[in-house]
């Protein structure tokens, strides 16, 4: 494994393991790095869903938590997520966002 695809690995672990935290709160769609938004939104089908103030789809910290401990312990990705296709700035600013 290159050291950028280390540390895409790492920086997608951190934001999942900081989606396992107690804190980790409700957030909108929008703010789950796009590279894993099909996946979540695969796993989301089906689950009450609900909305801001202002519209925006949210998602339920518990459900994230859920989601988050499949891709960790569980069945993992449906397909390969090419480590080269994640924004290490933007799963590092939302692993921040959990803290």
């Amino acid at each position: 494994m290159t050291s950028t695809s280390q540390a895409a690995y790492q920086a997608l672990r951190d934001y999942l393991n900081s989606l396992l935290l107690p804190t980790c709160p409700e957030q909108p769609l929008a703010a789950v790095p796009m590279a894993l938004r099909p996946e979540l939104a695969a796993f989301l089908r089906g689950k009450t869903g609900y909305e801001d103030k202002t519209g925006r789809p949210m998602i339920y910290a518990a459900d994230l938590a859920a989601w988050a401990r499949d891709l960790i312990q569980g069945a993992g990705l449906a397909a390969p997520l090419p480590l080269a296709t994640l924004d290490l700035t933007a799963l590092r600013m939302a692993t921040q966002r959990q803290a």
